[in-house]
């Protein structure tokens, strides 16, 4: 494992190292070896907190929760403000520090396994970005404070196995709620007005053009810009938002399907059964008889 920092631990924080056997445990044992924690700890207000790894055997995430530090790599450097992740794979020489001014509060966890890299690449992040932004911090915290809590259970597998898959989950999270870094952002377009637009329509059949129109873009410029935002094109979205909501009505209510295809704008129910079952992979009517939400 890389070199702990030497900061002198206060009161209100927390440093904990699993066991050396049972880290060699995880690494073989089929539900954590892809991802798997050597320690982990929670810092509160880190006055003078200061790391520098010039031999990085493992990788690190870093999450600040409160106040501002700093880090630099070969390849990057950066501010690590609130709501901040920090990656930090094996291998990559680094420094970071707490703020003088507003010293940082940070969960963070020591990680091994195959998986960290892919889900880094899944995320987007890489060695010369390495700082992804989080939407919802309460959900991050509730999860880091899970994790913190399997050290208070026995020195026993099963607790660290918990504690890894704690870590599968975060980085399952770090998917579905992280902001695109502000640079990227364009002022021009707004995803949540976009979106709005088409829960207002979705019993209307709208192309490419009527949407961007309600931003007042270009449909080629909205449509790049749509695409770099969602990982798919607008009229992709839009037929998905048509079938979750087709799925809605098959659950809550007993219209027939073709009232469910008429009320998100299809006048042809066969037509509307086969995106249907391209996207779900199940017609209408088998997944209105299948158990899966039962």
């Amino acid at each position: 494992m890389s070199t702990a920092s030497n900061w002198p631990l206060p009161n209100n924080s927390i440093r904990y190292l699993i066991p050396k056997p049972l880290i060699s445990e995880l690494e073989l044992n089929i539900l954590s070896r892809g991802l798997y924690p050597l320690s982990f700890g929670k810092y509160i207000s880190a006055n003078n907190h200061y790391t520098r790894r010039t031999n990085h055997t493992d990788n690190l995430i870093i999450f600040c929760f409160d106040g501002v530090g700093q880090f630099s790599t070969s390849t990057c450097q950066g501010m690590i403000k609130k709501g901040d992740i920090l990656f930090l794979p094996k291998g990559i020489e680094h420094q970071y520090k707490s703020s003088k001014k507003d010293p940082w509060s940070i969960y963070w966890v020591h990680i091994e396994g195959h998986l960290f890299e892919q889900f880094m690449d899944f995320i987007g992040t890489n060695r010369t970005n390495l700082i992804l932004s989080v939407s919802n911090q309460i959900v991050f915290i509730n999860e880091f404070e899970q994790l913190l809590a399997t050290r208070n259970k026995s020195y026993q597998l099963n607790s660290f196995i918990l504690a890894a898959n704690i870590i599968k989950k975060i980085f399952a999270l770090f998917t579905v709620n992280c902001n695109v870094e502000p640079k990227q952002l364009k002022q021009d377009f707004n995803l949540s007005k976009v979106t709005g637009f088409m829960e207002e329509n979705i019993s209307q059949k709208i192309n490419l053009q009527q949407i961007a129109d309600s931003l007042k873009l270009s449909k080629f410029y909205f449509a790049k810009q749509f695409l770099q935002h969602t990982g798919v094109s607008p009229i992709r979205y839009f037929l998905e938002l048509k079938i979750k909501h087709a799925c809605k009505l098959l659950d809550e209510s007993n219209i027939s399907v073709k009232d469910v295809a008429l009320k998100i704008g299809y006048d042809d129910p066969y037509y509307f059964s086969r995106l249907f079952k391209k996207i779900m992979g199940l017609s209408p009517t088998q997944y209105r008889q299948s158990q899966y939400g039962h």
